[in-house]
C-alpha cells in the first residue's frame, strides 16, 4: 500500500458514501494532478530526527478544518489495507496524522539499517560510460571546477577512498575491487554490517552519526526528485555532506581506534563507505565531475 493508493481507496469511499457535506472538493487523485511522484512529502523536526510529513489531506480537502479528518482518514486506511506482506514495514516506520492535518512518517532505526544496507550492495548493473554527463552549460561548468565547494567535495570523497584503503590494509575491514571505481568496491568482510544493537537501535549513534546519516538521506531524496536536480542545488546539496563527514571524521578518526569496541568501529567504517557512495554518485551523476580518489 502506497499513500496514492490509500488516496484512491479514500476517493472511492468518499464517492460511494455522497455525504451531505462532501469532505472533499475532488472526486480523486487524478483531478488534482496527482501522480505517485507528485504527493508532496519532505523532511521535517530536527537534523538528527528522520520524520517527513505529507499535506496532501490540505490538498483533498474542501474545507481548511477538513483536513484533519482526511489525514486520519487516510493514516486509517494505510494501516488497515497494507498488504500482508507490507505489514512489517509499520514496525519500521511509524505513520500517525496530527491535529493540523498532516501525515507524519517518522522513520525507525530498522528501516535506516535496511537502507543503508541498499548503499552497500546496490551496485550498478552494468559498467559506466567513460566519462561523466553533465547538464551544465561550459561557462557554468567551468566556474564550478574552480570552486571551493567542489574542492571541498572532492577532497571528502578522496578522504573517503584513502579512509577505506587503510582499514583494508590494517585488515579491520576486507574490500573487494578495488582496482574498479570505488562505486564498486564492497565489503568481503564482514559479511554483513551490524548496524543495530540487540534492542534494535542504530550503534551509530553518535550526534555527529546521526547528522551525517541525516545528511545522506537529504542527499539521495535530492537525487531522486527531478525537479531539484540543478546544478547550484546538488553542489550545495553534496558540499553539506561533505562538511557533515568532515565533523564525524573529526569525532571518529580511524587511528586511535584501539580503544573502540569492534563493532562501533565496523558501523562507522560502513557509514564512511555510504558517505563514499553518495559523493560518488552526486560528482558522476549529479555534476557530471569525475570523483577524485587520491588526496
Amino acid at each position: 500500500m502506497r499513500l496514492h493508493q490509500a488516496i484512491d481507496i479514500w476517493s472511492a469511499s468518499e464517492a460511494g458514501n455522497e455525504p451531505k457535506q462532501p469532505l472533499s472538493g475532488w472526486s480523486n487523485r487524478e483531478n488534482l494532478g496527482l501522480t505517485a511522484q507528485a504527493i508532496p512529502i519532505k523532511r521535517v523536526g530536527t537534523v538528527t530526527s528522520l520524520t517527513y510529513a505529507c499535506a496532501i489531506a490540505h490538498r483533498l480537502a474542501a474545507k481548511p478544518h477538513h483536513a484533519a479528518i482526511i489525514a486520519a482518514q487516510l493514516v486509517s486506511i494505510l494501516q488497515r489495507d497494507l498488504p500482508s506482506h507490507l505489514k512489517p514495514l509499520l514496525q519500521e516506520v511509524t505513520v500517525h496524522a496530527t491535529a493540523a492535518g498532516l501525515i507524519h512518517f517518522e522513520v525507525g532505526d530498522r528501516a535506516i539499517a535496511v537502507w543503508l544496507d541498499s548503499l552497500l550492495t546496490n551496485m550498478p548493473k552494468q559498467s559506466l560510460p567513460l566519462t561523466p554527463v553533465s547538464s551544465a552549460g561550459e561557462p557554468e561548468r567551468q566556474l564550478m571546477l574552480h570552486s571551493s565547494a567542489i574542492f571541498e567535495v572532492q577532497h571528502a570523497h578522496a578522504r573517503c577512498c584513502s579512509l577505506l584503503q587503510l582499514a583494508h590494509r590494517e585488515a579491520l575491514i576486507s574490500l573487494e575491487r578495488l582496482e574498479e571505481a570505488p562505486l564498486y568496491w564492497y565489503f568481503s568482510s564482514p559479511a554483513s554490517m551490524p548496524w543495530l544493537t540487540s534492542a534494535d537501535q542504530l550503534c551509530c549513534n553518535h550526534c555527529a552519526d546521526r547528522c551525517l546519516l541525516s545528511q545522506l538521506l537529504d542527499a539521495c531524496d535530492h537525487l531522486s526528485d527531478a525537479s531539484r536536480r540543478t546544478q547550484g542545488s546538488l553542489l550545495r546539496s553534496a558540499q553539506v555532506v561533505a562538511q557533515a563527514f568532515q565533523v564525524f571524521h573529526r569525532e571518529h578518526p580511524l587511528r586511535g581506534t584501539t580503544s573502540e569496541e569492534p563493532v562501533f568501529t565496523l558501523v562507522r567504517l560502513g557509514l564512511l563507505m555510504s558517505t563514499q557512495r553518495v559523493l560518488y554518485t552526486l560528482l558522476w551523476d549529479g555534476l557530471g565531475l569525475y570523483p577524485a580518489v587520491d588526496l
